[in-house]
Protein backbone atom coordinates (compact mmCIF):
# COMPACT_ATOMS: atom_id res chain seq x y z
CA UNK A 1 0.00 0.00 0.00
CA UNK A 2 1.32 3.50 -0.76
CA UNK A 3 1.34 5.76 2.21
CA UNK A 4 0.22 9.55 1.02
CA UNK A 5 1.14 11.82 4.10
CA UNK A 6 -0.50 15.44 4.56
CA UNK A 7 0.82 17.32 7.43
CA UNK A 8 -1.10 20.76 7.97
CA UNK A 9 -3.31 22.39 10.77
CA UNK A 10 -6.77 21.26 11.20
CA UNK A 11 -8.44 24.72 9.43
CA UNK A 12 -10.99 25.50 6.39
CA UNK A 13 -7.34 26.79 4.41
CA UNK A 14 -5.95 23.37 4.28
CA UNK A 15 -9.43 21.71 2.36
CA UNK A 16 -8.75 18.55 4.63
CA UNK A 17 -12.47 17.49 3.22
CA UNK A 18 -11.04 16.87 -0.10
CA UNK A 19 -8.21 14.40 1.34
CA UNK A 20 -11.53 12.63 2.65
CA UNK A 21 -12.57 12.57 -0.72
CA UNK A 22 -9.73 11.36 -2.31
CA UNK A 23 -9.16 8.19 0.72
CA UNK A 24 -12.70 7.26 0.10
CA UNK A 25 -11.86 6.51 -3.82
CA UNK A 26 -8.71 5.14 -3.10
CA UNK A 27 -9.38 2.63 -0.19
CA UNK A 28 -5.91 0.23 -1.15
CA UNK A 29 -3.49 3.75 0.25
CA UNK A 30 -3.24 4.52 3.33
CA UNK A 31 -3.71 8.50 4.09
CA UNK A 32 -2.22 9.65 6.97
CA UNK A 33 -2.53 13.08 8.72
CA UNK A 34 -0.62 14.72 10.71
CA UNK A 35 -1.60 18.13 12.65
CA UNK A 36 -3.64 19.70 15.14
CA UNK A 37 -6.45 22.67 15.00
CA UNK A 38 -10.04 23.66 15.35
CA UNK A 39 -11.14 21.20 12.74
CA UNK A 40 -9.66 17.65 14.41
CA UNK A 41 -12.78 16.72 16.28
CA UNK A 42 -14.87 17.30 13.33
CA UNK A 43 -12.35 15.06 10.93
CA UNK A 44 -12.10 12.42 13.53
CA UNK A 45 -15.87 12.10 13.69
CA UNK A 46 -16.06 12.28 10.27
CA UNK A 47 -13.46 9.65 9.63
CA UNK A 48 -15.95 7.17 12.33
CA UNK A 49 -19.09 8.20 10.32
CA UNK A 50 -17.69 7.67 6.98
CA UNK A 51 -15.31 4.29 8.20
CA UNK A 52 -12.80 5.77 6.12
CA UNK A 53 -10.23 2.43 7.87
CA UNK A 54 -7.16 3.90 5.64
CA UNK A 55 -7.52 7.84 6.80
CA UNK A 56 -5.15 7.75 9.95
CA UNK A 57 -5.58 10.85 12.15
CA UNK A 58 -2.37 11.49 14.01
CA UNK A 59 -2.24 14.49 15.74
CA UNK A 60 0.42 16.51 16.89
CA UNK A 61 3.73 14.94 16.44
CA UNK A 62 7.14 15.91 17.81
CA UNK A 63 9.13 14.70 14.89
CA UNK A 64 7.54 14.62 11.50
CA UNK A 65 10.56 13.29 9.83
CA UNK A 66 10.05 9.68 10.99
CA UNK A 67 6.53 9.90 9.23
CA UNK A 68 7.68 11.12 6.27
CA UNK A 69 10.21 8.94 5.97
CA UNK A 70 7.56 6.30 6.01
CA UNK A 71 5.61 8.19 3.32
CA UNK A 72 6.03 7.37 -0.43
CA UNK A 73 4.40 11.07 -1.61
CA UNK A 74 3.05 14.08 -0.15
CA UNK A 75 -0.82 15.64 -0.70
CA UNK A 76 -1.53 19.44 -0.15
CA UNK A 77 -4.98 19.74 -0.66
CA UNK A 78 -5.02 23.62 0.56
CA UNK A 79 -6.95 26.34 -1.20
CA UNK A 80 -3.74 28.72 -0.69
CA UNK A 81 -0.52 28.79 0.82
CA UNK A 82 2.59 30.86 1.82
CA UNK A 83 5.87 29.49 1.70
CA UNK A 84 4.62 26.01 2.45
CA UNK A 85 7.13 24.63 5.27
CA UNK A 86 5.64 21.36 5.71
CA UNK A 87 5.94 20.74 1.74
CA UNK A 88 9.69 21.88 1.76
CA UNK A 89 10.15 19.35 4.66
CA UNK A 90 8.90 16.73 2.15
CA UNK A 91 11.03 18.13 -0.38
CA UNK A 92 14.04 18.16 1.74
CA UNK A 93 13.97 13.93 1.87
CA UNK A 94 12.57 13.32 -1.76
CA UNK A 95 8.87 12.63 -1.49
CA UNK A 96 7.15 13.68 -5.11
CA UNK A 97 3.92 16.31 -4.21
CA UNK A 98 1.01 16.48 -5.70
CA UNK A 99 -0.93 19.48 -4.81
CA UNK A 100 -3.49 22.07 -5.68
CA UNK A 101 -2.81 24.37 -7.98
CA UNK A 102 -3.00 27.33 -6.12
CA UNK A 103 0.16 30.76 -5.18
CA UNK A 104 1.99 29.16 -3.13
CA UNK A 105 2.28 25.35 -3.95
CA UNK A 106 2.97 26.26 -7.84
CA UNK A 107 5.42 28.92 -6.44
CA UNK A 108 7.33 25.72 -4.85
CA UNK A 109 6.12 22.71 -7.02
CA UNK A 110 7.54 22.58 -10.91
CA UNK A 111 4.34 20.81 -12.33
CA UNK A 112 5.38 17.07 -13.84
CA UNK A 113 9.29 17.66 -12.28
CA UNK A 114 9.16 17.92 -8.89
CA UNK A 115 5.45 16.49 -8.30
CA UNK A 116 1.97 17.32 -10.14
CA UNK A 117 -0.37 20.43 -9.63
CA UNK A 118 -4.25 19.86 -10.25
CA UNK A 119 -6.61 22.17 -10.09
CA UNK A 120 -8.45 22.91 -6.81
CA UNK A 121 -11.66 20.67 -6.61
CA UNK A 122 -10.81 19.11 -9.51
CA UNK A 123 -10.13 15.52 -7.14
CA UNK A 124 -10.35 13.01 -9.73
CA UNK A 125 -7.42 14.56 -11.24
CA UNK A 126 -5.34 14.10 -8.21
CA UNK A 127 -6.67 10.86 -7.89
CA UNK A 128 -4.97 9.92 -11.68
CA UNK A 129 -2.01 11.33 -10.55
CA UNK A 130 -1.89 9.34 -7.13
CA UNK A 131 -2.42 6.14 -9.61
CA UNK A 132 0.14 7.34 -11.66
CA UNK A 133 2.70 7.51 -9.27
CA UNK A 134 1.45 4.09 -7.10
CA UNK A 135 1.78 2.13 -10.55
CA UNK A 136 5.38 3.80 -11.56
CA UNK A 137 7.74 3.11 -9.12
CA UNK A 138 10.64 4.84 -11.25
CA UNK A 139 8.49 8.00 -11.95
CA UNK A 140 7.79 8.10 -8.01
CA UNK A 141 11.61 7.42 -7.86
CA UNK A 142 12.51 10.25 -10.19
CA UNK A 143 9.79 12.76 -9.17
CA UNK A 144 11.36 12.05 -5.56
CA UNK A 145 14.81 13.15 -6.60
CA UNK A 146 13.74 16.28 -8.36
CA UNK A 147 11.85 17.37 -5.37
CA UNK A 148 14.71 16.82 -3.43
CA UNK A 149 17.22 18.82 -5.76
CA UNK A 150 14.57 21.88 -6.16
CA UNK A 151 14.53 21.89 -2.35
CA UNK A 152 18.19 21.59 -1.96
CA UNK A 153 18.89 24.06 -5.05
CA UNK A 154 15.75 27.02 -4.55
CA UNK A 155 14.42 26.30 -0.43
CA UNK A 156 17.51 25.38 0.90
CA UNK A 157 18.56 27.45 4.01
CA UNK A 158 22.09 28.71 2.95
CA UNK A 159 20.10 29.55 -0.74
CA UNK A 160 17.59 31.31 1.07
CA UNK A 161 20.67 33.12 3.54
CA UNK A 162 22.38 34.26 0.41
CA UNK A 163 19.26 36.15 -1.35
CA UNK A 164 18.38 37.98 1.94
CA UNK A 165 22.18 38.59 2.51
CA UNK A 166 22.54 39.74 -1.57
CA UNK A 167 18.88 41.55 -1.15
CA UNK A 168 20.18 43.65 1.79
CA UNK A 169 23.52 44.49 -0.04
CA UNK A 170 21.84 45.76 -2.93
CA UNK A 171 19.76 48.12 -0.67
CA UNK A 172 22.44 49.50 1.47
Amino acid sequence: NLNIISICRFVPQKNIDEIFLIASKLSSFNFIILGDGELFSKFKNLKEKLNLENVYLIGQVDNIYEHLYAADLFLSTSLYEGLSISMIEAMSIGLPIIATNVVGNSDTIENGNSGYLYELGDYNKAIQLINNLAESPNLRENMGKNSYMRQRSIFSENYMANKYINLYSDLL
